[in-house]
């Protein structure tokens, strides 16, 4: 298992004997590997920063200044609220009679409109339905409610649904037949929990009345650079299927042909690549990523992905394996996937096979039906 408390570096950086920038350097740090942190303290000021941390790091303690690194937690009790948060909610609108549903408003690929605007939860209306709502001030506002969100239908006629979701006291609007009725008949009793500021996640079952935490692990999630990469969305949602491998295409620009002619100086070099830019032409690639469990719109959850390219190059399944294991040092540091939520290979394969698993007539297949509600919860 992880550490519960760590920090790590994103270049090599010294550990000292004390938090002085003056005392002995005991070791230095390799770029993202996880370091425990023993406590928070005072040292000698840099840049006008006096904050420290004292470490455990090769069986060595010492202290990183906090301005070379970044500090990670796991905040489980923070996750038990949530997860007790959407038990509550549900016990609410089953003691009210409301209808309990999930958002429907999947479609491969990216549905977001050219130009739309961004709610004030910062969320983009990808794989999203609008809900309104008015302040008694009379304002309007509204938020973009993501595929997979679990809901609860306060009213309803043939054109609007009033609901409420488990994360706001607001209801919102909808346009009705948005969203589908959730099978509540066992109940849910398995929950995914994932923390995007600090890039992990745990994994809570309830046995009996209790719940318990019976795993957590490392992650990284999705990062928002308001072109083709979403931020993973935040909410609570239900698991719509899983697939063994998930497949993501990119455009690479590439030679058609290699020039022939000897090129005498710079100058020439310049005009000879201007006068070959047709020698050029788009191509897709493509990359995968094993064990694919789908929450929100195209967000998965999955272990690490990996180039078609490069698996070839790499050639057997035990290089593949090990290159895998060597990229997962960047779990728990920064968001930099486009909307997914990567894993371990091994945590990946216990999430699908295990945990998730599917209905019995779906064995063999590559697209499955979880065995019974799964809920992820994102804060």
């Amino acid at each position: 298992l992880p550490l519960t408390n760590y920090l790590f570096t994103n270049r090599i950086s010294n550990v000292r004997k004390k938090p002085l920038i003056s005392s002995t350097k005991i070791d230095v740090t390799v770029p993202y590997e996880k370091i425990e942190v023993i406590e928070k303290v005072d040292g000698s000021s840099i840049r006008n920063n006096k904050i420290w941390y004292k470490v455990k790091y090769h069986g060595k303690i010492g202290y990183i200044h906090s301005s070379v690194s970044s500090k990670r937690e796991f905040r489980f009790e923070e996750m038990a609220k949530k997860v007790r948060k959407l038990e509550l909610f549900i016990e609410e609108s089953k003691k009210n009679n409301f209808s309990i549903e999930k958002i429907m408003a999947y479609k491969p690929g990216s549905n977001e409109k050219k130009g739309a605007k961004v709610d004030q939860y910062g969320n983009r209306g990808e794989q999203s339905i609008v809900g309104t709502y008015t302040t008694l001030k009379q304002k309007s506002f509204f938020r973009y409610l993501q595929d997979g969100r679990i809901i609860s239908i306060r009213k309803q006629n043939r054109n609007i649904s009033i609901i409420k979701i488990p994360d706001s006291i607001i209801e919102y609007k909808i346009e009705s037949k948005k969203s589908k009725k959730i099978d509540l008949k066992n109940g849910i009793k398995k929950i995914i929990v994932i923390d995007l500021k600090n890039q992990n996640q745990a994994l809570f079952w309830k046995k009996g009345e209790v719940w318990e935490l019976i795993s957590y692990t490392l992650i990284t999630s999705g990062r928002n650079d308001n072109k083709t990469s979403y931020e993973t969305p935040k909410g609570y949602f239900l698991v719509g299927n899983t697939v063994k491998q998930v497949i993501f295409h990119y455009d690479k620009k590439v030679k058609k042909k290699i020039l022939k002619e000897k090129v005498v100086d710079k100058s020439e070099a310049k005009k000879l690549e201007e006068y070959y830019e047709d020698d050029y032409e788009i191509v897709k690639k493509y990359s995968r990523a094993n064990y694919g469990i789908r929450f929100s719109g195209g967000g998965y959850i999955h272990g690490i992905p990996l180039r078609d390219d490069i698996a070839k190059e790499l050639g057997s399944q035990k290089a593949i394996k090990n290159r895998k294991k060597k990229s997962s040092i960047i779990l728990g540091t920064y968001k930099r996937s486009h909307k997914c939520v990567r894993n371990s290979e091994e945590q990946m394969s216990y999430l699908y096979h295990n945990f998730v698993g599917y209905k019995p007539r779906y064995k063999g297949k590559w697209w499955r039906v979880p065995k019974e509600n799964i809920a992820v919860i994102v804060f």
